[in-house]
């Protein structure tokens, strides 16, 4: 059993949150608009969330709507992104979804699926460059 006292001083659990990870790039040298570059957010969490539908954390995180915690971040470019999606590959396997615009073949940006910011995220983040998106 237990320790009633043990329970009580436990850490809160961190809130499930969702990090969408966008090329600033293509943006800022490569001319794509806004409305385009919020059309690969969607697309690439609509994804994930399709994608990882029986795991425990979406469908919690799905349950409360009213809830929800996204954070958009960006990175500086391909090379960047295709770092960042190999350390997400790596056991153990952060469930992602890199979006990559048809036909152009063109990554553009990663999808995390709902997670308590685990370690092996913020530390994948920081090493990629990745920082929060600035107007």
């Amino acid at each position: 059993m237990a320790d009633p006292q043990e329970s009580a001083t436990a850490a809160p659990q961190q809130p499930l949150v969702m990090q969408i990870v966008v090329r600033r790039d293509l943006l800022d040298a490569e001319g794509w608009g806004v409305g385009p570059l919020m059309a690969q957010v969607a697309h690439a969490t609509s994804a994930v969330l399709h994608e990882t539908r029986e795991r425990s954390e979406t469908q919690a995180y799905l349950h409360d709507l009213k809830n929800m915690r996204k954070v958009v971040l960006q990175t500086a470019d391909q090379t960047s992104l295709e770092r960042l999606v190999n350390l997400l590959s790596a056991e153990p396997l952060v469930p992602h979804h890199l979006w990559t615009e048809q036909p152009e073949n063109v990554p553009t940006c990663v999808a995390l699926a709902p997670n308590r910011r685990e370690a092996k995220i913020k530390k994948a983040l920081d090493k990629t460059g990745c920082r929060l998106w600035k107007g």
